[in-house]
C-alpha cells in the first residue's frame, strides 16, 4: 500500500506503535498536521489530529471536508448543565432553533478559589474532583466547519454577551464525572469512549469499523476504544518529532509562535510572577489561566484569551516556563505541580529544598500542593545526603512520585529491624493519608499470616509496629509502593539469583546494602553481594496517558505469585484490574493507577518477564511463569498461534538525535558517540556530523540503565509527556 504525500493519510499503521509507522507516512502526516495546527490558530491536540485525518480537515479551506451528521454531535442547550465533553468531541451549541457547530479543542480544570493574579493555595494543586462534579473550562473551536454565516456570527455574539452562555468563548461550569472508569484528566481515554459510544455514527464516515470487522469478525466497543487510544498515542508521538511543533502533554503548538512568545515581555512577566517563592521562602503556587487573565485583562491584548487563542497562550506560557526551568539562573526551585487545573499550576520554593524534590524531574506533575495541604505540619529534619539518609541509618531513596503513586527503595538498618520500623521519610509520609496503614509484605515464602498483612501506624519519618520475620539481614533492600489515595503499603524484597553463605551469619538470599550489613553485624570483612544494585531512573511517561514504572516490576511479580489465578505448570495470572487491587487494595479505584500498572506490565511483556493476552471483557491478562522445564514448554504451547501484540509502551529507547533548545550546543561526548554510532551502522563512508541544533541519545533499556539528566531532555520536542492529555 502506498503512502501519498497529501491525500489519504489514514492508514492502519497509525493504530500501532509510532516507531513501526513507515518513514514516508510519518513525513506525510507530519507535514499535514503542521499545516492543520497553523490553520487552527497554532494549537492542535492529538485527539483533534485524529479527527483532522479521519474527517479530512483541509488547512487551505480551514474546514472539514467530510460533512458529519449533526445528529451525532453532543447538544449543549443555552443555560443547561454541561455534559462530559472530551477534547475532539463535535458539539452543537443550541438556543431554541438557532445553533452553532464546533469541536472541543481543549479542556482544563477550573477550580474556584483561585485569586485573580494566579495565586492559589496548595489545596487546589493536584486536587481530585469533588464528588460527582468537576468544574471545567472547555474550549470550543466554532470555525472548524468553515467560515460562519452572518446569522451564525450574530448568534455567536449573543453567546459571548454577559450571561449569554460562554465565558471568553469557552464553556465554564460543573461537569459530571465520566460514566466510564476513566479519569476526567484522561482526555485520550474519554475521546475513545466518546467515539465508541455517542459518537459511534461518526466512525462510519471513515474506514475504522471495516478494518476492525475484517480483523476480529465483530465490532465490539472495547475494540474501538483500543484502536482510537492507540491512534491518538501514535499521532502524539509523530507530532513530537515535527520540527514545526512544540508539545506539552498531548497538545501541540506552532514552534514559531511558541518561540515568539518566549521572547516577549509577557513571557518575562509570567516568569517573574511564577518564579517567586512565598514570603519566608516557602512554596508558592501560581495558576496560569488567571495569571494570564490578569496580565491581559486590562490591555488591548485581552482578546488573546478568547476562544482557541486562550488555549494557545496557556501552552506558550507553559513551554516558556519549562524551557526556563532547565537553566533557572535565579536559584529558585520551580516545578510544575498540576497540568490540569487552570491550564497549569507551577510551584516555586527557595532553597534548601527537600531531599525528595531534589531527585524528581521538575516537569512531571506530582500534586505536592494538595498533599501538603492534607498533611499535618511537622518539623522537617535538616537535609542530609541528596535523595537518601546517612549510611548509619536506613537508606530511603525516592524512585517515583506522581499524582497517584509513590515508589521508594529502603535498605533497612539493624536498629530499625530491632525496633519494628519501616522508615519512609517525612516527605513521603506527607503524601500518604495520616493514621493507621496496612503493610503488605512480600519476602520469604514461609512468612506467617500475621506478617503478610500487618496494621502499622505512621509517625515521624517511619511506620511503626512492623513484625519483621526472623533472619532478615541488616541492609535488606525493599521496594515499597503506595497509592496516594489508599492506606496500603506494598513492600517486596528481591531474591538473588543464587544464595550465598556469609561467615558468622548464615545464608543470604536477598539483595542487600553492603555497608549497612557490615555495620549491623559488626563484621569488618566486606561481603559484596554477587549482583550489583542501582536505583531505577525516574519514570518516563510513554505516550498518551500514564507512565510505566520500572520499579514496580518486582512488586508485580510477587503480587502475581501470591494472588494470581493458577494456570498451567504453576503459572499465575491476573488481569490489569485485579492485579491493581492485589497491589494497592480493593478500596483504591483510580483509573490512572490502573493504567500505570497495565503499562508497566506491557513493558514487562516486551522484556519477556510476563506474557500478555487480550481479554475482550476488560483489561489484558498478564501471566507470570516459573522457570521449570514444564512451565517453559507450557508457555511456548500457549503462545503458539497467537498474534504478536504491539505494546503501546516500550522500555527500549532507540539511538537517535534530538533537537536542542535554541542557543545550546551538543557536548563533545555526544558528537563523538554519534560519529561512532554512524560508523558502526553505515561504515567508513558514513556522515558523522550531528545535524545542527541536535544532540545524540544512546539506545538503552529504560529499566536497568540510567539515562541522561532530565534537563538534557527538554528540547523543542519534549521526550517526557505529562499526565493524561
Amino acid at each position: 500500500m502506498g503512502h501519498p504525500d497529501e491525500e489519504g493519510l489514514l492508514h492502519p499503521e497509525i493504530f500501532e506503535d509510532a516507531r513501526q509507522v513507515p518513514t514516508s507516512l510519518v513525513t506525510a502526516i507530519t507535514r499535514r498536521l503542521e499545516l492543520v495546527a497553523s490553520a487552527r490558530g497554532g494549537v492542535l491536540h492529538a485527539c483533534n489530529a485524529f479527527n483532522a485525518l479521519y474527517f479530512d480537515y483541509d488547512p487551505r479551506l480551514r474546514r472539514y471536508v467530510v460533512e458529519p451528521d449533526p445528529d451525532a454531535f453532543i447538544s449543549i442547550p443555552i443555560g443547561g448543565p454541561l455534559p462530559q465533553l472530551p477534547v475532539g468531541a463535535f458539539v452543537r451549541l443550541t438556543r431554541g432553533t438557532r445553533e452553532l457547530w464546533g469541536e472541543v479543542a481543549g479542556v482544563f480544570g477550573a477550580a474556584e478559589g483561585v485569586e485573580k493574579d494566579g495565586w492559589t493555595t496548595g489545596a487546589q494543586s493536584g486536587c481530585p474532583a469533588a464528588g460527582s462534579l468537576d468544574r471545567q473550562r472547555i474550549v470550543v473551536d466554532t470555525d472548524v466547519f468553515g467560515p460562519l454565516l452572518t446569522e451564525e456570527l450574530v448568534e455567536r455574539g449573543r453567546w459571548l454577551r454577559p450571561g449569554g452562555g460562554l465565558e471568553g468563548s469557552h464553556l465554564v461550569g460543573s461537569v459530571p464525572a465520566p460514566a466510564h472508569d476513566i479519569s476526567a484528566r484522561d482526555q485520550a481515554g474519554l475521546f475513545a469512549a466518546y467515539l465508541a459510544g455517542p459518537g459511534r455514527p461518526l466512525l462510519d464516515l471513515g474506514p475504522l469499523p471495516g478494518w476492525l470487522a475484517r480483523e476480529t469478525g465483530e465490532l465490539a466497543e472495547e475494540d474501538i476504544v483500543r484502536a482510537v487510544r492507540a491512534a491518538v498515542g501514535c499521532l502524539g508521538r509523530i507530532m513530537e518529532g515535527a520540527s514545526g511543533l512544540r508539545m506539552w502533554g498531548l497538545q501541540a503548538r506552532s514552534a514559531g509562535a511558541a518561540s515568539s512568545f518566549a521572547a516577549s515581555s509577557t513571557a518575562r512577566d509570567v516568569w517573574n510572577a511564577v518564579a517567586r517563592p512565598a514570603p519566608g521562602g516557602g512554596a508558592r503556587y501560581s495558576a496560569l489561566w488567571p495569571l494570564l487573565s490578569s496580565l491581559h485583562g486590562e490591555t488591548d491584548q485581552a482578546s488573546e484569551l478568547v476562544g482557541v487563542a486562550g488555549a494557545a497562550l496557556v501552552m506558550d506560557a507553559n513551554l516558556a516556563i519549562a524551557d526556563a526551568v532547565t537553566m533557572n539562573p535565579r536559584g529558585v526551585d520551580i516545578r510544575v505541580d498540576d497540568i490540569w487545573q487552570q491550564g497549569g499550576i507551577w510551584r516555586a520554593q527557595a532553597p534548601p529544598i527537600d531531599d525528595m524534590l531534589a531527585s524528581l524531574d521538575p516537569l512531571i506533575p506530582t500534586g505536592l500542593g494538595f498533599a501538603e495541604y492534607q498533611a499535618t505540619r511537622q518539623h522537617e529534619a535538616p537535609p542530609t545526603k541528596r535523595g537518601s539518609y546517612t549510611i548509619e541509618t536506613s537508606r530511603v531513596d525516592v524512585v517515583h512520585v506522581d499524582d497517584e503513586l509513590v515508589v521508594v527503595t529502603v535498605a533497612l538498618s539493624a536498629e530499625d529491624l530491632r525496633k519494628g520500623r519501616l522508615p519512609l521519610s517525612r516527605s513521603v509520609l506527607k503524601l500518604m493519608p495520616s493514621g493507621d496503614l496496612i503493610l503488605s509484605l512480600h519476602h520469604d515464602d514461609r512468612l506467617a499470616e500475621e506478617q503478610k498483612e500487618q496494621r502499622v501506624r505512621s509517625a515521624g519519618d517511619a511506620v511503626h509496629g512492623v513484625l519483621w520475620p526472623p533472619g532478615i539481614p541488616p541492609g535488606l533492600r525493599l521496594t515499597v509502593a503506595a497509592a496516594r489515595a489508599g492506606r496500603r503499603l506494598v513492600a517486596t524484597s528481591v531474591r538473588l539469583p543464587e544464595p550465598f553463605d556469609v561467615p558468622d551469619f548464615g545464608t543470604i538470599s536477598w539483595e542487600y546494602d553492603e555497608e549497612l550489613f557490615a555495620c549491623g553485624t559488626g563484621s569488618r570483612e566486606r561481603h559484596p553481594a554477587p549482583r550489583g544494585w542501582e536505583p531505577w531512573p525516574p519514570s518516563v511517561a510513554p505516550g498518551s496517558w500514564r507512565p510505566a514504572v520500572a520499579a514496580l516490576e518486582h512488586l508485580v511479580i510477587e503480587a502475581l505469585k501470591r494472588d494470581g489465578d493458577e494456570g498451567p505448570s504453576g503459572s499465575r495470572r491476573l488481569d490489569g484490574r485485579r492485579l491493581t487491587a492485589a497491589l494497592f487494595g480493593p478500596d483504591v479505584h483510580s483509573p490512572a493507577l490502573l493504567w500505570t500498572v497495565i503499562h508497566t506490565c506491557e513493558d514487562m511483556a516486551v522484556l519477556d518477564l510476563l506474557t500478555r493476552a487480550p481479554d475482550v471483557r476488560g483489561p489484558d491478562v498478564f501471566t507470570w511463569w516459573p522457570t521449570t522445564p514444564e512451565a517453559l514448554q507450557a508457555r511456548a504451547a500457549e503462545a503458539w498461534g497467537q498474534r504478536p501484540e504491539q505494546s503501546l509502551t516500550r522500555h527500549w529507547v532507540r539511538p537517535q538525535h534530538r533537537r536542542l533548545p535554541h542557543g545550546q550546543q551538543p557536548s563533545p561526548e555526544s558528537r563523538r558517540d554519534y560519529a561512532q554510532w554512524r560508523l558502526e551502522v553505515e561504515g567508513v563512508n558514513a556522515d558523522t556530523e550531528l545535524p545542527p541544533g541536535t544532540t545524540f541519545v544512546h539506545g538503552h533499556l529504560r529499566g536497568p540503565e540510567p539515562g541522561k539528566p532530565w534537563h538534557r531532555h527538554v528540547p523543542q520536542h519534549q521526550e517526557r509527556r505529562f499526565g493524561n492529555g
